[in-house]
């Protein structure tokens, strides 16, 4: 896949944070070069592919994650992604606390990603 070009819109989101700036700059690289396109949905960074929601940033106190919005339907064989709250029936997500977390999972998240386009194509 080919890298996407960078949103202004998520460049000053990004030089607005205070938490978690290196990792969503970590995880923006990765995203990108899985062919996302970057945009900002509901005050935060949003990856899209074909204009389908595939992935969101979620900053938190402890964590930061990146919340894909049908990820139920993901395969998970590792079991990294995490439920988002008990009313919570698709959404799931991957949490970090550090760049290295992020740097780390590179591969993981890259794979959920293409399965992520996958599933958004079948429909």
């Amino acid at each position: 896949m080919t890298s996407t070009a960078a949103n202004p819109n998520v460049d000053t989101y990004l030089a607005q944070l205070t938490n978690w700036h290196d990792e969503l700059a970590a995880m923006r690289t990765i995203l990108r070069a899985a062919g996302l396109t970057e945009e900002i949905k509901w005050r935060k960074p949003c990856f899209t592919h074909d204009g389908r929601n595939i992935v969101i940033f979620q900053p938190f106190k402890e964590i930061c994650a990146l919340m894909f919005f049908k990820g139920a339907l993901l395969d998970d064989p590792d079991g990294v992604l995490k439920e988002q709250g008990e009313h919570s029936q698709s959404s799931l997500r991957l949490e970090f606390t550090s760049v290295t977390d992020v740097t780390r999972s590179k591969p993981t998240i890259t794979e959920l990603v293409r399965n992520a386009i996958r599933v958004e194509a079948a429909g």
